[in-house]
């Protein structure tokens, strides 16, 4: 009977044993590949940070050639939804061979912050996600914001106002810079943007206005109008002109349809009244 027990308690004992060092060692492994990760996510941060100051676009080359694909692959939506403006050409389609950045400035306090948030771990569930499936998922909305910043630094930037006409003269030819898929957003979205707040007094784009114009739409605070379709948008803006041009109408001529009605009845009452007559 001990010698059954003991049996038994030396199988519970290394099971237990054998189990512990188990999820031991596997959480070993995977904490020690989790470090690799960080660690490149880390060194493709760093090669950002020497570029402090600049354009993003300034890195490009020195970012593609620093990562390999297999690296780039592991950490780039990561590093996208971390705040790394990581864009896609309104022409091209998602490349990983060939990252493309969008042309703002490199803070370097906001790139410190992202390696300390990547060496505490706190991002680890962002890694490996399919780079090529989370940029095409959106890429129609990339294309449309990029659309968008070619119209404003390409037409608005470029275009005058003169205020005493209310009249905008832009580059010639301008629509011919957009494909008829891009053209038609940007016509709902160019409505909204062509307005005298973005002008200064003699009649010129302020540079301030078009910077900011930019970094709304990378945000994506334009979008609404970049995804409207442009017939619906016409026919609501229509609906809106038409009770505008009604309600600016002299009282005497709009008369209620009450009493329209009131004056149909009474002339048919008189024309029955002749008729007895």
């Amino acid at each position: 009977m001990n010698e059954f027990l003991i049996a038994m308690s030396t199988a519970i004992i290394g099971g237990l044993i054998g189990t512990y060092s188990g999820a031991r060692f596997l959480n070993m492994r995977e904490e020690s590949k989790m470090k690799e990760v960080r660690a490149i996510a880390i060194k493709a941060l760093d090669v950002l940070k020497k570029y402090s100051k600049q354009s993003y676009r300034n890195a490009e080359n020195d970012f593609n050639t620093s990562l390999s694909l297999v690296e780039k692959r592991t950490v780039l939506v990561a590093l996208h939804k971390l705040g790394i403006p990581i864009g896609i050409p309104s022409d091209e389609a998602f490349n990983i061979r060939k990252v493309y950045f969008v042309d703002t400035i490199i803070d370097e306090d906001v790139i410190e912050d992202i390696i300390l948030q990547v060496k505490k771990g706190y991002c680890d569930h962002l890694f490996y996600l399919d780079p090529d499936k989370h940029f095409t998922a959106n890429y129609a909305l990339y294309a449309l914001r990029n659309a968008a910043k070619k119209y404003v630094t390409e037409v608005l930037a470029k275009s005058t106002l003169d205020f005493s006409h209310n009249i905008m003269s832009s580059p010639i030819n301008w629509e011919n810079m957009f494909s008829l898929g891009e053209l038609k957003p940007i016509m709902v979205f160019k409505d909204q943007v062509n307005i005298p707040l973005n002008f200064d007094v003699r009649g010129n784009p302020q540079k301030d206005k078009i910077e900011s114009l930019l970094k709304e739409i990378e945000l994506g605070l334009w979008d609404t109008y970049l995804m409207w379709n442009y017939e619906a948008y016409q026919n609501a803006r229509s609906q809106l002109q038409l009770g505008q041009m009604f309600t600016k109408l002299p009282i005497n001529m709009q008369i209620p349809t009450s009493n329209v009605q009131t004056d149909s009845v009474k002339n048919l009452d008189n024309r029955g009244t002749e008729r007895k007559c």
